[in-house]
């Protein structure tokens, strides 16, 4: 473990590894319901994603938000919103967690042509925030606390907060 890490374990911080792929991107693995799936980490993204395709094959319930998302390489895409029983990062566990569902394949191609794995999803900022994130890129670890901050996830999750 690095300094980084052994001081950040006295304030209650996992250790969550992470690794470069083909793209440059940090990618890292956690479970949805059980379920392996394999994560982008997107510290500009807003909220945590799931792809449209995984969410069906899931057979998730997708009511549509009315308001499109921005951002991932597209100005106005359909989002939907949808509620998991369990999403977790290795040490790192929420329940009935909120993610938001938008149609990825843009992206898994371009991590196809470049030799990558497809992504069924993105860390983004609602589990950065709450969780007080520290990257450590040079050791390729992501730092989660595990006690979420839950001022943080109110502030994410009010309907004022865009």
């Amino acid at each position: 473990m690095s300094s980084l890490g052994e001081y950040l374990s006295r304030f209650d911080y996992a250790a969550i590894p992470l690794h470069r792929g083909p793209t440059g991107h940090l990618q890292l693995v956690g479970s949805l319901n059980g379920v392996r799936v394999s994560l982008l980490l997107d510290t500009g993204a807003g909220h945590t994603v799931l792809d449209l395709a995984q969410a069906r094959n899931r057979e998730l319930p997708l009511p549509e938000i009315i308001q499109p998302a921005g951002g991932l390489g597209t100005a106005n895409m359909g989002a939907y919103r949808t509620v998991v029983r369990q999403f977790a990062l290795p040490a790192i566990e929420e329940n009935d967690f909120v993610l938001a569902v938008v149609d990825l394949s843009h992206i898994n191609e371009t991590l196809r042509a470049h030799g990558a794995a497809p992504m069924d999803g993105v860390v983004g900022a609602d589990i950065l925030e709450r969780r007080e994130a520290v990257i450590d890129d040079k050791h390729l670890q992501l730092y989660l606390k595990r006690t979420g901050n839950s001022r943080a996830a109110r502030t994410r999750e009010s309907p004022d907060h865009r």
